[in-house]
């Protein structure tokens, strides 16, 4: 029995998606056509990417999902041409459609808004236009994933969202690839470095702030005390200590980095306990027993996690 995913109708998740097999075949060009396809299809499905990180056998990206909203024929034909940008028969085709109305048009605009405004329906689509892009470049056929996505629901507060960014910011550090986190080209923060508008409102968003200037001091800030912490823990990863310009207490990241991977909700207590309290109301019968809820302190604040279920039976938060 396939586990319920959690979602809500607006709100932030942290996904991850990895390799089948624990193949490492994300080459530098295969991460480059990711980041490409993740633009493209975000701006198809409206969801805001907040930041990202594509590794060589898995990616991490976290999204805001806004409230699903009907759409004027006008958007919907950008959108398409963000999705197919090479394609201007197809888009003519459906612009052409919806001019002329009728049932057909209408059920061309339901069918589209269907895979718009919804955290499953955009990895879908990322994960299958990747697939069929790298099977097409390699002669392969069929998934190259394993199996569903993970998400992780993310409350919307600078103190959560910061930690989480800066949790999927690191992981190339964390690899041992960089010496400091911005200098791996295919994640959120190098690319606002690089002065990416949408990388750059992405952080805005993670910060709460309005100017790149006062995003880039706060996030980086946080960011390098997280790795320093980090490169202590593990001896391979290494950062330049001395371009900080002051230490802040912040706790490690590392002893708390399963709960930003194997979680179901990151954020306050009241929070957690609200989306899963709702979420066990509305699969009672597949999960006959809550997960336990896990509470430390990440940024000086409380911080509260569903850990692993207690229960055994089919379909319970054990299952994948």
């Amino acid at each position: 029995m396939r586990r319920p995913r959690l979602k809500v109708e607006q709100g932030v998740y942290h996904c991850i998606s990895r390799i089948t097999g624990g193949r490492y075949w994300i080459s530098d060009e295969c991460k480059g056509m990711w980041c490409d396809q993740l633009r493209r299809v975000s701006q198809f499905c409206g969801v805001e990417v907040l930041t990202y990180a594509v590794l060589d056998n898995h990616f991490h990206v976290l999204v805001h999902v806004p409230m699903p909203r009907r759409l004027a024929d006008g958007e919907l034909v950008d959108r398409y041409r963000a999705l197919y940008p090479h394609r201007s028969v197809l888009v003519q085709e459906l612009e052409d459609t919806l001019r002329e109305g009728g049932a057909q048009a209408e059920d061309l605009r339901r069918r589209l808004h269907a895979r718009m405004h919804d955290v499953s329906q955009f990895l879908k689509e990322l994960k299958q236009r990747f697939t069929v892009w790298f099977n097409s470049r390699h002669g392969l056929y069929g998934t190259i994933w394993d199996g569903r996505f993970k998400s992780i629901l993310v409350e919307d507060d600078t103190s959560v969202l910061r930690t989480v960014a800066a949790y999927i910011d690191l992981n190339p550090l964390r690899a041992g690839l960089v010496e400091r986190p911005e200098a791996f080209r295919w994640c959120g923060l190098a690319a606002a470095e690089r002065g990416d508008p949408l990388a750059r409102a992405g952080l805005a968003m993670v910060m709460k702030t309005k100017r790149w200037k006062e995003t880039r001091v706060g996030y980086q800030h946080f960011v390098y005390q997280a790795g320093i912490r980090q490169v202590k823990a593990r001896p391979h990863a290494t950062i330049d200590v001395d371009d900080v310009e002051a230490a802040i207490t912040e706790p490690s990241l590392m002893t708390r980095q399963r709960w930003f991977s194997e979680s179901w909700v990151v954020g306050s207590t009241t929070f957690v306990r609200q989306h899963l309290q709702a979420f066990h109301v509305r699969h009672r019968d597949a999960f006959p027993v809550q997960p336990r809820l896990k509470e430390g302190k990440i940024w000086g604040g409380a911080i509260a996690m569903t850990g692993r279920g207690r229960s055994n039976c089919p379909g319970s938060v054990n299952s994948a």
